[in-house]
């Protein structure tokens, strides 16, 4: 059944055409009435009827008004044009809005009848279209996949079924693309889905290819000349995903390429590029070319030095960071790394300690933006500079246990004194002057649960003495405790308990 929407802002004209066909005889129900144009795009908004029956002549909004914003917004409804003989010269602009059928007013039954079937059948070729379409792109992946993971064909019939899919790949680069919740739950699929749609938005109007990988992720191909940067769009996307998800998107580029025999090739520098986004100067962005140039099992080395460092320093060990450090400089001088393989390191490390302290937000300045301006000229000289680094960035973030013990305990008594108010992870963090992902671990790896868990299990024990030593309903008693719907307090409570409330009441009363 096609959804239909009527627009006049004449009542009795909509209240008339429901009673003059049949509509399920016409595979068509009516899903809404709107008064005018402004009171239709609303209700489109919400949701787009397949079927746009209007008027021409309505205040503020007409109906060839109407006709351009759904045109635009959503190109799949099809329209039918209400008009009175003096309108119908008028009306003939509306054919630019490719409106289905123009019925004469006052309508008959065959009229309306006639113009809905044309515009079912419209609707009809429009998603044998879009099927076909959903159904080239689906093979289209699926031959990138192959060539990507597992390539058993021959040379050619790959290059037989890439010319059969319309697949040019004569100048691509290949992106590898990784999303990370913030919280410790969330549903990763969406959030790569939701990743993807951003990127295709930056990416403009070209071409692109999604090809899975896991639950959370992706590869994207993109066609783009020799000379241009995919940089900018790689960037442009993962700024969009921090400003508004709740997670965090990172993306390796390869080098570009100009034959697609190469895609297993580019996927692999991708994955290598990836690897790197924790330490580049982009926000979580790396290109293939960026990379210190090393051998396969050297760059090995070095990012698991690189990632013990960074998990010293995150973990505010003073003694582990130096120690990891030095086993660097030692990695880098027993592989004989150049001197600008070394300054490609450095600025690595520099470029990690600068956004674990931005993402404290005790980020003063004092760490030079651009690691180039140490102007270091030996190894000896770089050396130095980056042990400064380490340990500005450990004065700045280090907590002692003792410290670390009051920020919990500072929470904890914060939480028990306002259980009953909205608290946030954003909130609680913001008051202890550290960021809601670190926050988040500390908490969980300090009390042994995660936050959220930890204030409803403090509001059901409040919810539990106040069914114990009062009268209140249980209602009353959810709200006291800062849960304000009723059903879910119970649903929470008898998840926790065992029993809903008016049971816990009854077995604990008189027994406090």
């Amino acid at each position: 059944m096609y959804s239909v929407m009527l627009v006049d802002n004449e009542p009795i004209i909509p209240k008339g055409l429901m009673k003059l066909i049949d509509w399920r005889s016409c595979d068509c129900q009516i899903s809404a009435v709107a008064r005018d144009g402004i009171d239709a795009v609303r209700q489109i908004r919400e949701q787009a009827p397949d079927i746009l029956i209007t008027d021409i002549r309505m205040p503020e909004m007409d109906g060839l008004q109407l006709c351009a914003w759904v045109r635009e917004h959503c190109p799949r409804t099809q329209i039918i044009l209400l008009t009175g003989f003096p309108d119908f010269e008028y009306a003939q602009q509306a054919i630019q809005y490719q409106v289905a059928a123009f019925v004469l007013k006052p309508t008959t039954e065959d009229a309306l009848t006639e113009a809905l079937n044309k515009a079912c059948r419209l609707l009809e070729k429009d998603g044998s279209a879009a099927a076909e379409q959903r159904n080239l792109l689906l093979e289209q992946q699926l031959l990138l996949g192959e060539m990507i993971f597992h390539n058993r064909h021959s040379l050619l019939y790959t290059l037989t079924r890439l010319n059969a899919l319309h697949i040019q790949l004569d100048n691509y680069y290949v992106l590898s693309m990784h999303v990370l919740s913030r919280e410790e739950t969330g549903d990763v699929c969406a959030m790569l889905q939701e990743a993807q749609r951003i990127l295709c938005a930056c990416a403009g109007e070209r071409k692109l290819y999604l090809i899975s990988r896991s639950d959370n992720c992706c590869y994207a191909v993109l066609q783009m000349e020799t000379g241009q940067d995919p940089q900018s769009i790689c960037v442009q996307a993962v700024e969009e995903v921090d400003r508004n998800t709740d997670f965090v998107l990172t993306i390796g580029i390869s080098r570009h390429h100009q034959n697609s025999l190469h895609l297993s090739v580019a996927a692999s520098e991708a994955d290598d590029a990836q690897q790197f986004t924790l330490y580049s100067s982009q926000p979580s962005v790396m290109r293939s070319e960026d990379l210190p140039k090393f051998s396969e099992n050297t760059a090995k080395d070095l990012l698991e030095r690189l990632r013990l460092v960074e998990s010293a320093l995150e973990n505010r060990s003073r003694d582990a960071a130096a120690k990891n450090l030095e086993e660097l400089f030692t990695c880098m001088h027993q592989a004989k790394i150049p001197f600008s393989g070394m300054q490609q390191i450095g600025r690595l490390l520099h470029s990690f300690c600068t956004s674990l302290l931005l993402s404290h937000n005790l980020s003063d300045g004092s760490l030079p933006e651009d690691y180039a301006a140490l102007h270091c000229e030996t190894p000896a000289e770089l050396e130095t500079e980056l042990r400064t680094v380490v340990r500005e960035t450990l004065l700045r973030v280090g907590r002692t246990p003792d410290n670390i013990d009051s920020i919990i305990y500072e929470v904890k008594q914060y939480i028990d004194e306002n259980y009953s108010m909205n608290l946030s992870l954003d909130l609680l963090a913001a008051q202890v002057h550290l960021s809601p992902s670190y926050f988040s671990k500390l908490f969980k790896r300090e009390m042994g649960e995660n936050f959220s868990t930890y204030i409803l299990n403090t509001r059901i024990e409040q919810a539990k003495l106040l069914l114990q030593t009062t009268d209140k309903k249980a209602y009353e008693i959810a709200e006291a405790v800062g849960i304000y719907d009723p059903v879910y307090f119970s649903k929470i409570f008898k998840k926790v308990t065992g029993v809903k409330p008016k049971e816990y009441r009854s077995q604990t009363n008189g027994h406090i």
